[in-house]
């Protein structure tokens, strides 16, 4: 994994602060693993696929503000005080591209993450007719 495609989605570096997080945030993130990613676009869609096997469904936040996406997972039954080992996955992408937020979906299987960002219609690619 982690191929990624032109520059519709950019890569954030590290557990940096995300808007509003405060320290104690930011000190606890630093336990998280960045899980490893395949990027792919479409006519109509950017999708992520993220590596987070221990992550259940309810353990999952997506959040896109501005023009950050990011996802953060927490892994089933680690317990904070095991630090030697990942609490859980967390990274984030800067959106180059503009994405119709209302129709963003997200699915978890076998530890597979698929996010699913619909590019705008302004986005898409448009064919034009000669008269």
């Amino acid at each position: 994994m982690d191929r990624m495609p032109s520059d519709e989605l950019r890569d954030t570096p590290g557990p940096g602060p995300s808007a509003g997080e405060d320290r104690e945030a930011r000190a606890r993130r630093r336990h998280y693993a960045r899980p490893a990613v395949d990027i792919y676009s479409t006519e109509s869609d950017m999708v992520v696929l993220a590596d987070m096997p221990g992550v259940r469904k309810g353990d999952l936040e997506i959040t896109v503000e501005r023009d950050e996406l990011a996802i953060e997972g927490k892994i089933a039954g680690r317990q904070e005080a095991e630090s030697a080992l990942p609490w859980g996955y967390h990274r984030r992408f800067k959106l180059r591209t503009a994405f119709d937020r209302e129709r963003i979906q997200a699915s978890l299987q076998e530890g597979i993450l698929r996010v699913t960002l619909p590019k705008a219609a302004t986005e898409q690619p448009r064919k034009i007719t000669v008269d």
